[in-house]
């Protein structure tokens, strides 16, 4: 599960970084960029991606 964690939390920063069409693009992100514009979603985006990749080094380290 830990692992699980990790890897959706570096897709997560990947695809921030890289910025593909399916990703970008998406109704929940194009709404969220509309909020609050393209350079504070990114850094929103990357925050829940260190967010959930840290949550899975923890639980790799803790259980």
């Amino acid at each position: 599960m830990s692992l699980l964690f990790i890897l959706i939390g570096l897709y997560t920063i990947i695809a921030t970084i890289k910025k593909p069409d399916f990703f970008w693009e998406n109704r929940k992100a194009k709404f969220t960029r509309k909020i609050v514009g393209d350079k504070i979603a990114s850094i929103f985006y990357m925050i829940i991606g260190c967010f959930i990749s840290g949550v899975g080094v923890y639980l790799t380290f803790a259980g």
